[in-house]
């Protein structure tokens, strides 16, 4: 029931039709019988300050980040959380009187869905170099991967990135997209960290089952559509594929958490993103 009282929460991006979040906040906000809803909004770079300034404005609890404003969002905000800091990367905000903290809790999702599955002795490969590619290396750093190699498209970026890692006291490469298969064959652990596969692009993926070692792991961050074309070429090489939908549980579940306070009833959420991608499939 929406009143007056309704909390706002919500995502910000752009591109935002793939997204499932609205149907899983919305899913746990229900379960918990909280008066809040989530929508979502698509912003494009030239808008962000002023969506931001408007959500504090409106008294909004809190929002998401996506793609691709998670480091640039950072300049809007009032404060940053640890989580945050550390990694240069925001995809959770909270707003209490009127001002906006910066949290990042990408980190936990990609921590929680790889915990337990971790080769560490071996190499990992980050593709990407963005906002999600740095959650993803600050989680693979947790878990005790000494070496990491980052790919991406725009070898500086990736460059960067390294040096970032090598100042965390890791070990970090990079190399650009057209050598991401010589870098996966050394590494016990992959993550996609880009938009590539995501819907409606479903037939790209960085990788293909040749360039698979068949005892890794790979994770996509790509949860729409849930088996990327990555995840298949994965299980095509006998490695373990890992959906990005596990990320965006566990994080989903972080942020529900920091805007109410309540623990999320994170199956719920799970069951309500798997039906949602599950309508998306058969209407696609």
């Amino acid at each position: 029931m929406i009143d007056a009282s309704t909390k706002l929460c919500c995502l910000i991006g752009h591109p935002i039709a793939h997204s499932v979040s609205p149907q899983m906040h919305n899913a746990a906000f229900k379960a918990l019988k909280l008066n809040y809803v989530y929508l979502a909004f698509d912003v494009e770079e030239d808008d962000l300050g002023r969506a931001v300034e408007g959500l504090k404005a409106i008294g909004a609890a809190g929002f998401n980040v996506t793609i691709p404003h998670k480091v640039s969002v950072i300049k809007f905000l009032d404060d940053l959380d640890e989580s945050a800091e550390v990694v240069g990367a925001v995809n959770t905000v909270v707003i209490r009187d009127e001002l906006a903290r910066g949290y990042n809790t990408d980190v936990h999702g990609v921590e929680e869905a790889l915990r337990g599955r971790t080769r560490a002795a071996k190499p990992a490969l980050v593709i990407g170099a963005g906002g999600a590619a740095r959650a993803a290396v600050a989680a693979v750093l947790k878990l005790g991967h000494g070496k990491i190699i980052i790919a991406n498209r725009t070898v500086e970026k990736a460059r960067e990135l390294a040096g970032w890692v090598n100042s965390m006291g890791g070990e970090a490469e990079f190399c650009g997209l057209d050598e991401v298969g010589r870098a996966a064959a050394e590494c016990g652990l992959i993550v996609n960290a880009t938009s590539m596969g995501m819907h409606p692009r479903i037939d790209e993926a960085p990788l293909r089952r040749w360039e698979i070692p068949g005892d890794s792991i790979v994770l996509d961050l790509v949860y729409n559509p849930l088996r990327t074309r990555l995840l298949r070429e994965a299980e095509a090489a006998g490695a373990e594929a890992v959906s990005g939908l596990e990320v965006l549980v566990y994080q989903g579940a972080r942020a529900f958490e920091l805007w109410t306070g309540r623990e999320a009833p994170t199956e719920v959420m799970r069951e309500a993103a798997l039906r949602c991608l599950e309508v998306t499939r058969c209407e696609g």
